[in-house]
């Protein structure tokens, strides 16, 4: 599906015609770039310098990489298919996982602190370097879900880095691996890291808007959209039900939204 600026997260390459990956600052935001892995560009959404300091220098790692001759395909195509897996392998793996650490919950909003408990990767406030939100630590024996202490974030935004940090730790991720450079930061494998991310993001949308459920709770609500008449009062219903079911989800409007554009549900 292909969408406007800023309403989804489907767009194609005005030069070669590919699509292009979007790249977030914040997993509750919309895009702020988008890469062609084809043509190897960046077509920014917002001023670089408006980017926390984490996603600039993730964005310039993976400029960094791309220009370095990357395959024209993307990373997430890349990655599977060096491990001979189909593309789609990642997220569907990661969206079974997440439904079987959901069980036969039926709590909306799902409580996702006690799933990640019961998957036995507790979750932790502790004091993180400025611009990052969320990581896996360990306490003794046992790895933990690490979150900023600082705030700054609403419930909705935390609930969601605790999925994706939580998506992490379940499917086992390790594409970070140790800086050659004394002191630097772990360094970051590409393709494998971008494909972890992809699978992070569907474990965490999955765990927190279930597909099955999220159906439900919309063809509860498209007749209010459905029978609206005129584009503008149709966007101001659909804006509505967004509201609503985010609310019912304890997510973003944002959030929800690319969920329902990601099943078809909006277009």
């Amino acid at each position: 599906m292909l969408t406007e600026p800023g309403t989804g997260t489907t767009r194609h390459c005005d030069t070669c015609g590919a699509a292009r990956e979007p790249f977030f600052d914040s997993p509750c935001e919309d895009p702020v770039a988008w890469l062609c892995p084809s043509c190897r560009t960046v077509e920014m959404e917002v001023p670089r310098a408006s980017l926390s300091p984490e996603a600039r220098r993730e964005l310039a790692a993976l400029e960094a990489f791309m220009q370095a001759g990357a395959p024209a395909a993307s990373a997430g195509t890349a990655a599977a298919s060096a491990s001979g897996a189909p593309a789609a392998a990642g997220p569907a793996r990661a969206r079974e996982r997440a439904r079987a650490a959901l069980g036969a919950s039926r709590e909306l909003p799902v409580d996702v602190r006690k799933v990640a408990e019961h998957l036995g990767f507790p979750v932790q406030e502790r004091a993180l370097p400025p611009g990052q939100r969320g990581t896996i630590g360990r306490d003794g024996g046992r790895v933990v879900i690490a979150i900023s202490s600082r705030g700054g974030y609403t419930d909705a935004e935390l609930r969601w880095i605790i999925a994706e940090e939580l998506g992490h730790a379940a499917l086992g991720h390790t594409a970070l691996v140790a800086s050659s450079a004394p002191g630097a930061g772990p360094a970051i494998a590409e393709p494998r890291r971008r494909e972890e991310e992809r699978e992070a993001r569907a474990f965490a949308a999955e765990v927190l808007m279930p597909e099955e459920k999220v159906r439900a709770r919309f063809a509860e609500l498209a007749p209010r959209i459905d029978q609206t008449l005129g584009m503008r009062q149709r966007e101001t219903e659909t804006d509505d039900v967004v509201h609503l079911l985010a609310r019912m989800f304890g997510v973003t409007p944002t959030a929800l939204r690319r969920r329902l554009e990601e099943l078809g549900l909006l277009r």
